[in-house]
């Protein structure tokens, strides 16, 4: 974008990481954007314009990673801001198709625009056939994260400090052993809280945000990350 001075950021963030990136549709696109960085490589990926019929234009990323040799889809969106009802329902209803036609594990890390448990959240969830990251998490309204078929461990939110949109949102996965069909359609998560030492020092999260964090970066809304059973 000219904006940036011609330099194409996702791929420069990516190889400094050493990440795969896949980006579309773009801001030309006349959406906000949608880019995935991922330590798996992507073994294929689709790029979706979500239906907008009154307001903007909705993107949305859907793609296979190959992690730790089994397939798992990664969906991504950013659904319209202009908050035109039948936008964001139909750009939810989109979702939520993509994810439960998908016959691997999912993940969902989107911008969604809707309040927890309201129509278009359980339009995702429900339709969907995922599960949310923690449904107690009443303070958010843009940003979700939804699974299915992998284990859940862990949920943190950072403090965006000064720098204004850039709250994180976190969630850590393990990918359980394969499932007869039968099983894996019959599975839910647990959301029994435990305590951090329940895992091994790789599952956590850091603790360099603990407490008064790192630039204005901290543990927010729980003030600690949260392990599930």
């Amino acid at each position: 974008r000219i904006i940036m001075g011609g330099r194409d950021w996702t791929q420069r963030v990516s190889e400094q990481l050493g990440f795969y990136v896949d980006y579309g549709p773009a801001p030309r696109k006349h959406t906000w954007g949608c880019a995935m960085m991922s330590k798996f490589r992507i073994v294929k990926s689709t790029h979706h314009l979500l239906p907008s019929p009154e307001g903007e234009l909705a993107c949305a990323i859907h793609a296979t990673l190959d992690v730790y040799g089994r397939p798992v889809d990664v969906v991504v969106s950013h659904n319209g801001q202009e908050e035109n009802p039948l936008d964001r329902r139909l750009q939810t209803t989109e979702l939520a198709r993509i994810m439960r036609e998908s016959p691997n594990p999912v993940v969902f890390a989107g911008y969604v625009v809707t309040s927890p448990h309201a129509e278009n959240y359980r339009i995702l969830y429900e339709q969907g056939r995922i599960h949310d990251v923690d449904p107690t998490d009443d303070d958010r309204w843009c940003q979700y994260i939804g699974f299915r078929g992998l284990k859940r461990t862990g949920y943190a939110r950072v403090s965006r400090g000064t720098i204004t949109d850039t709250e994180i949102q976190m969630a850590k996965f393990v990918v359980p052993p394969l499932l007869q069909s039968d099983a894996a359609a019959d599975w839910a998560p647990s959301y029994v809280r435990v305590n951090e030492s329940a895992y091994a020092p790789e599952l956590r999260f850091p603790a360099m945000f603990r407490g008064e964090g790192v630039r204005g970066h901290f543990y927010h809304v729980f003030k600690e990350p949260r392990y599930y059973g």
